[in-house]
């Protein structure tokens, strides 16, 4: 059987040993608590979606906000949108909320700084809108003379010039 430290130790030194250990672990367990040395992840429900996002050394990680929903372009525009008004939220909650504790110090500046930072990606995306017979002719006229570019077929070189035609036609009215 190995004996440990603690085996050889009398119950004096034992209690002192631990005693050490405890107050060695608190002081650690402090120093990373007051430098949110670890990755905090967080998920607040802000105005009816889970905004997602992390945090360390008290500054949000922009790169992790709403990166559960990097794949669904929308939902992902709606959670970076929440965000960017729940970091302004905090930011001002915390900022009328007056108190002597540390970590709300540390707190109100990581948000504010977020709220400062932080860029909402914006997308709608539905339907193109119509092409006007103008936007048509164009895109014809372009298709057409990338057609006959490099090609000796008259009948390409014809169509071309028609299309082409047609669109200037168009847009000289």
């Amino acid at each position: 059987m190995a004996l440990t430290e603690y085996d050889v130790l009398d119950p004096v030194s034992y209690v002192f040993a631990a005693y050490l250990n405890t107050v060695q672990s608190t002081v650690s367990n402090h120093f990373s608590e007051t430098r949110n040395l670890e990755v905090t992840p967080v998920v607040v429900e802000y105005e009816g979606v889970p905004v997602s996002y992390q945090h360390q050394m008290w500054r949000v990680r922009s790169e992790s906000v709403c990166a559960n929903y990097k794949q669904k372009i929308g939902q992902f525009s709606e959670c970076t949108v929440k965000a960017s008004r729940l970091f302004n939220a905090l930011c001002s909650e915390l900022k009328q909320a007056s108190s002597s504790n540390w970590q709300q110090a540390k707190f109100q500046t990581m948000y504010c700084n977020a709220a400062i930072s932080f860029k909402p990606t914006v997308a709608n995306i539905g339907a193109a809108p119509a092409m006007s017979g103008l936007d048509e002719a164009r895109q014809a006229c372009n298709a057409a003379a990338v057609a006959a570019m490099g090609n000796s077929d008259p009948r390409l070189a014809r169509e071309r010039d028609r299309v082409c035609d047609r669109y200037r036609g168009l847009k000289e009215q």
